[in-house]
């Protein structure tokens, strides 16, 4: 198998699922607007990462820092597209924490783009990956819609949490 990996470039598995709550209510007057919930696992690290994917106005909504208002400036609106923001998740406590970086997916293609920048696991990096469709499991186990990686899983690490 050829390997394309570039000499530095952090290795990660992005898997999205199917939100089943899209469009329910979670409040008076407030939806659940995510197409898709998402994890992101770092090979070489014990950072795991979760997203939401939205359309771009629903995305923009969710921005609360400044360094997410600037990001929205150089980021440009497509249909076609959908959008998400990082936050790591600590297995233990089960906290979400929002680090800088986003992710924007072509829903035509499945292309995506990963933009991380977490200094304090040492995750940082724009990287391109492309997702396929996963076969859905018959024996109860839950598995995602989608698959991307920018490397073999089955040489990942023994001890990752898949």
């Amino acid at each position: 198998m050829l390997n394309t990996k570039m000499e530095n470039e952090i290795e990660i598995a992005v898997r999205l699922y199917d939100n089943k709550l899209y469009g329910t209510t979670y409040g008076k007057g407030l939806y659940r607007k995510a197409i898709y919930n998402g994890s992101i696992d770092v090979n070489e690290s014990d950072a795991k990462y979760v997203i939401d994917l939205f359309s771009y106005d629903d995305w923009c909504n969710k921005a609360k820092t400044d360094e997410q208002m600037a990001m929205l400036k150089n980021i440009e609106k497509n249909k076609d597209n959908l959008y998400s923001w990082i936050n790591r998740y600590d297995r233990i406590s089960k906290q979400k924490t929002l680090v800088d970086g986003c992710v924007v997916m072509n829903a035509e293609s499945n292309d995506m783009v990963v933009a991380l920048n977490d200094t304090d696991f040492g995750v940082v990096g724009q990287l391109m990956v492309s997702a396929k469709p996963c076969k859905q499991s018959t024996n109860g186990k839950k598995s995602p819609t989608l698959l991307a990686s920018n490397s073999d899983l089955t040489e990942w690490k023994a001890s990752q949490n898949m």
